[in-house]
């Protein structure tokens, strides 16, 4: 199965579609939503994972979604995590809401799940070490 994690900015004017039920039926295209804003009459946001049996789905899925007016942007960074700077304070746990980033109870080393990660970068600012950053995805 092929996934590609996007980020749909939705114009006031196309809130009111239902362009994912139409993504989802006519591109077989399955989502998972990993965080969404959306209101009547306001620019929403929508991130989201999207899987398919072929690529080729997921690529004519975007079209389609470009083509109704919604601006999507491919999200290939991830959080990357250094090690060797971090002191393991969990000063950037605090801050995920996601709940990628956690401690281990044991061994209070820093987990970073990235298939939770909502690329927020609030856990790139809370750290005074520079153990987490901003990178490409190698995915």
């Amino acid at each position: 199965m092929y996934s590609k994690r996007v980020q749909l900015v939705y114009h006031p004017n196309n809130v009111d579609k239902p362009i994912i039920y139409d993504l989802i039926k006519h591109f077989d295209i399955v989502i998972s939503i990993i965080q969404a804003k959306i209101l009547p009459d306001e620019e929403g946001k929508l991130v989201m994972d999207m899987k398919a049996a072929e690529m080729e789905y997921i690529e004519k899925g975007i079209e389609y979604l470009r083509e109704e007016g919604v601006d999507v942007q491919t999200l290939e960074e991830s959080i990357v995590y250094n090690q060797e700077n971090c002191v393991f304070c969990g000063a950037c746990t605090g801050l995920c809401k996601s709940g990628a980033l956690r401690l281990d109870n044991k061994t209070w080393e820093l987990i970073l799940e990235h298939d939770k990660c909502l690329l927020c970068g609030m856990c790139v600012s809370a750290c005074a070490f520079d153990s987490l950053t901003l990178g490409i995805n190698g995915n």
